[in-house]
This record gives structure tokens, C-alpha cells and sequence, in this order.
């Protein structure tokens, strides 16, 4: 009996162990899910900031002579244009002066009388002189025939008194003389005043010398003020800025019509930025400038920022490099 009930539980075990068999096979499997993660947003790596900055201008003088005008007028006419090399008192301008020019004017045509004046006066002076020769000689001719015939006419009115000559000889005789001695009268009053005549053209001449100086100082005072017209280099150097044209107007007040860079080698270049590149720059910061057709770069330093420009100095390693020429320039940022 015992192994009866022993035999139905062993069975019982059996029925359980193979319904739980039978469950876990026909159950489908539970795959179990991980925990939901929250997304990794990654942050962008910094931005490196540029070691330099590149900028670009024009290459200028860092010292300039401003050339102004001499008098108030109009250019009348311009000898030199930018970019010519000029040496100190080079003429550069010519400006007319209304004023000043009609004093030349008429200086000039006072000192053309005043030798018109002396041309004339020389010519007279020379005809009285020959004058005076040919009364001389005509008074010494007469003086010799008046002689001759003084004798004649004594000798004849000797012999008409001794009743030896006949009265027509004797007064054709005195006639004769009588008609010398009336030439020769006007003859000595011509050649008296032609020798007045020379002295008086002699003076009038002297005269005429002194008056001729004097147009001439007034002439030359009246060159000197017109030159004043003229517009000349105050140094050598290059022209780097003509700011007129012929027949505009000029004041001597207010009007510069050149600048001349006198030292070529001291120079700068003063290019535009933006504010935000303005703010990486400052004075003292190194530079390196290109020029075309200039072979390597040229080592330069920020002088002077500006809210809208930046000027960088540099020295000048060629003649080759000129005002007015394009430059681009490295900023080495520090």
C-alpha cells in the first residue's frame, strides 16, 4: 500500500515538472529593454583666432611740404604734374596777378619810350654834330675866300683912288667881299648854334640816361613783383599731390597747389577696416608689406588707429617704391 501512494507521488512530480516544461516553451520570451539614455549634445571646439590680419592701401609720404600759392590770381600755367621729381626751386606754377601785371605792362612800355627817347635824342645829337663840322668847315672855306677877297677889294679901292681902276671893278670887288663877309657872318651864327644845339641835346640826352635808370629800377621792381607769380620747389623730392588746374583761381591766404614728399624713404601706408578688424589692432604691433613688382615684404609698425583706418610706418629698401603705390599689409596680431 505504502509504495502505491509513493508510485502516485512520484507520478504527480512527474505531471508538474512536465506541464511546467510545457508552459515555458509555449510562453514567448520577455527581452528586457535598457533604460532610455538622454541625448549627448557635443560642444563646438573654439574658433583659433587668426595670427594675422591682412589689410590694404596706398602707399603715402609720412612727411609732406605743401607748395602754396605766392600771390591771389589765376594759374595761368602748370610745369609739373604728380609723380615728377623736382629739385628745390624747380618752377612749378605761374600765376597771373591782374594788378600786378598791368604795373609790368605799363612799366614796360614807360622803359620802351625812355629808350625811344634816347635812340632819338642820340640821332639828333649826332646830326648837330655833323652840323657843327660842316659849319666849321664852311666857315673856314669862306673865312679863306673872305680874306682873299678883302685883299681884292683894298687893292681895287686903292687903284680906283689913284684913278687905275676902273668904278665896275672896284665895286664888283667890293660887292664881292661884301657878300663873303655876310656869308661868313651867318655861317659863324650857324655853327654857334649848332655847338648850342649839341650841348643842349648833349644834356637832354644825360637826362634821358637817368630817366631810362629810373624806368628800368620801376621795371625791374615791377619783374620782381610779377615773379612773385612765379610758383617754384621749396626742395627737392617728389610730387605726390597737384590740387589745381590752369585758370582756376588761387589765394596766396589759403590756396596750397602742390605737396612734395622730400624724404622717400620714410614711408607709410594708410589702408581702410571695418570696426570689428579696427578693434584687433593697436599702435606698436608688427607688420609685413607687400608692394607689387617689389620682390619680398617689407617690415613695418602700426603708427596710428583709427575708427575707420590704420596707419602703418615702414622704411623705404628702394627708390622702386613710390608714393601712390598699392601695398598690402600683414598685421601680426599679438
Amino acid at each position: 500500500m505504502r509504495d502505491k501512494w509513493l508510485l502516485a507521488g512520484v507520478l504527480v512530480l512527474a505531471a508538474a515538472a512536465a506541464a511546467a516544461l510545457f508552459l515555458r516553451r509555449s510562453t514567448p520570451k520577455t527581452v528586457s529593454t535598457p533604460p532610455a539614455q538622454a541625448p549627448h549634445i557635443s560642444t563646438p571646439a573654439p574658433t583659433p583666432q587668426p595670427l594675422e590680419i591682412t589689410v590694404s592701401g596706398q602707399v603715402q609720404a609720412a612727411k609732406t611740404v605743401n607748395v602754396p600759392a605766392t600771390v591771389d590770381g589765376t594759374i595761368q600755367e602748370l610745369m609739373a604734374d604728380t609723380g615728377d621729381v623736382v629739385i628745390e626751386g624747380k618752377l612749378l606754377a605761374r600765376i597771373k596777378n591782374p594788378k600786378l601785371a598791368a604795373a609790368e605792362e605799363t612799366a614796360q612800355s614807360e622803359t620802351e619810350r625812355a629808350r625811344n627817347r634816347i635812340n632819338e635824342l642820340e640821332a639828333a645829337l649826332i646830326g648837330a654834330r655833323l652840323e657843327v663840322s660842316r659849319s666849321a668847315a664852311d666857315q673856314t672855306r669862306t673865312k679863306l675866300e673872305l680874306e682873299k677877297a678883302e685883299k681884292e677889294y683894298e687893292k681895287q679901292q686903292f687903284m680906283f683912288r689913284q684913278g687905275i681902276t676902273a668904278r665896275l671893278v672896284f665895286e664888283k670887288s667890293q660887292q664881292e667881299y661884301n657878300a663873303l663877309k655876310t656869308d661868313s657872318e651867318k655861317l659863324a651864327e650857324a655853327s654857334k648854334n649848332a655847338v648850342n644845339r649839341v650841348s643842349s641835346l648833349a644834356d637832354e640826352l644825360q637826362a634821358a640816361h637817368k630817366d631810362l635808370d629810373q624806368k628800368k629800377a620801376a621795371l625791374d621792381e615791377a619783374h620782381a613783383e610779377s615773379g612773385a607769380g612765379e610758383v617754384r620747389s621749396p626742395a627737392e623730392g617728389i610730387i605726390v599731390a597737384r590740387c589745381c588746374q590752369v585758370g582756376e583761381s588761387a589765394t596766396a591766404a589759403s590756396t596750397n597747389l602742390f605737396q612734395i614728399a622730400g624724404d622717400l624713404t620714410a614711408l607709410q601706408v594708410t589702408a581702410a577696416a571695418d570696426s570689428a578688424t579696427i578693434e584687433k589692432i593697436h599702435p606698436g604691433q608688427p607688420a609685413a608689406i607687400e608692394i607689387a613688382n617689389v620682390p619680398g615684404t617689407i617690415a613695418g609698425k602700426v603708427r596710428e588707429v583709427k575708427p575707420d583706418n590704420v596707419t602703418i610706418d615702414f622704411s623705404s629698401p628702394s627708390p622702386a617704391v613710390r608714393p601712390g603705390m598699392t601695398a598690402r599689409v600683414k598685421i601680426k596680431l599679438s
